[in-house]
């Protein structure tokens, strides 16, 4: 089952690098040998689910691999030699003797780059069976996840067939004349798709072991589920993992009060846990471990976040209007996938004062009637929260700042109820900006 999200909130939650050297979730992530160990996890990732069984196979394949600690050295260089030998077109060998014996007399007398691949890639396919069949058959119980089960059975298929089984056992280097062409004739006639998939499990298992390695090395949590019909979210110690000091923070939300209103000053806190909260969501569905302590999440059918909206010039959209299709737009999600989790940040910053707040007062009071789906919603308009008080079903949470000496303090901690701190023009202030302006018009006024 498609878990439903969309190009703006990828973007919003950074998951992948847009521009060489931008910091993305795919990168912290990859600690992939292969390419197409790193082509598979960012097939992962770009397919999170909502189907708790599928969720529940990839997080076991993880933790099984941690667990166990399981080894494997890929070796990149043969993996791709094996790929290329596969996918060449040239005429696969025959495999009796008298054909086999004269092929290989021609590149005796004079070689060929063809024959060359043959020989090459066939070296690396059995030294990577081999090494695949040391690591299956080192599993010690049968209670193994999907995955490792499909990966033994493709192995053992491998092991046991006819013209594989002897050699692939055989301690010598090479292949005779006619081992050679009878390998040749059944890997690229008979078996080239189950070699194929093969690699493809291999490429998997890549991707596995880095997010498997990823969790140990950053000490993250591999989420637990609720089968719950009703949204649930509880998040325990989470942060954004590209902060290099992170200040975590709990938070706990279900269908009785299943829209968050996040209030506090400029720069308190409150997009990175947004993103925060959003990335560790995606990540969920994804079957991929959580920067946090803990985390227990019900299944939910789609993320929609507004974080980075901007105008659409091509459109001819204002940020305003911008921002009213893409809360329509996500409405007509709700309405069709049910139970999704909405994040918003700065509602409709796009416009007035006044008009922001009658919009936003009248957007979220629909949306705490929604019971099957949560809803996180920022805002400097903290006039609204004040309204929304008055409404059944809000939580409400904020940052606090203070002022020292002239500048904002923050401690980035998640706290009970709505911030009134307005710390915007002091920010303005204390870079200088009017001196700056002065001393140009100083400067006009000399000259003039």
């Amino acid at each position: 089952m498609i878990f439903g999200t969309d190009k703006q909130t990828k973007q919003d939650l950074n998951l992948f690098s847009r521009h060489k050297g931008e910091l993305s979730v795919f990168d912290y992530f990859d600690q992939t040998r292969t390419k197409g160990g790193s082509l598979e996890l960012e097939n992962l990732m770009e397919n999170p689910s909502c189907d708790l069984n599928e969720i529940n196979q990839r997080i076991e394949t993880i933790r099984f691999i941690s667990n166990y600690q399981i080894k494997y050295e890929f070796d990149k260089d043969a993996l791709d030699f094996i790929e290329h030998y596969l996918n060449q077109n040239t005429d696969i060998l025959r495999s009796n003797l008298i054909d086999s014996s004269l092929t290989w007399l021609k590149n005796k007398i004079k070689p060929t780059n063809e024959y060359y691949i043959i020989t090459r890639g066939l070296a690396y396919l059995k030294t990577y069976i081999q090494g695949l069949s040391v690591l299956v058959n080192s599993f010690k119980s049968d209670d193994v996840p999907a995955f490792f089960a499909n990966l033994i059975q493709c192995v053992r298929y491998f092991e046991t067939l006819p013209g594989i089984k002897r050699i692939v056992r055989s301690q010598s280097d090479g292949f005779s004349t006619r081992e050679l062409s009878r390998l040749d004739h059944l890997i690229r006639r008979k078996e080239k798709g189950q070699m194929l998939k093969l690699l493809r499990l291999t490429y998997q298992f890549d991707a596995y072991m880095s997010l498997a390695e990823t969790a140990s090395d950053k000490n993250l949590a591999f989420p637990e589920y609720s089968e719950s019909d009703t949204p649930y979210l509880k998040l325990e110690d989470f942060y954004h993992p590209f902060l290099e000091s992170p200040v975590s923070n709990d938070i706990e939300v279900d269908s009785h009060q299943n829209l968050c209103f996040v209030s506090g000053a400029n720069m308190a806190g409150k997009s990175t846990f947004l993103k925060s909260i959003g990335l560790c969501l995606y990540l969920a569905h994804a079957g991929f471990p959580v920067p946090a302590k803990s985390m227990t999440s019900s299944v939910f059918r789609g993320l929609y976040s507004t974080i980075n909206i901007s105008d659409d010039i091509e459109k001819g959209h204002s940020h305003y209007y911008s921002e009213v299709k893409r809360v329509k737009e996500i409405a007509l999600r709700i309405r069709d996938q049910k139970k999704v989790f909405v994040i918003f940040d700065e509602l409709f910053r796009g416009t007035n004062v006044k008009d922001a707040y009658d919009a936003t007062l009248l957007v979220t009071s629909g949306f705490v009637k929604i019971k099957t789906s949560l809803f996180f919603i920022s805002t400097h308009i903290v006039e609204v929260g004040h309204e929304l008080e008055k409404l059944a079903g809000t939580c409400f949470k904020c940052f606090r700042s203070r002022l020292k000496e002239g500048k904002p303090q923050y401690n980035y901690k998640l706290e009970e109820g709505i911030s009134s701190e307005r710390l915007g023009l002091t920010i303005v202030e204390n870079e200088g900006i009017m001196e700056v302006i002065d001393e140009i018009v100083a400067e006009s006024a000399v000259e003039v």
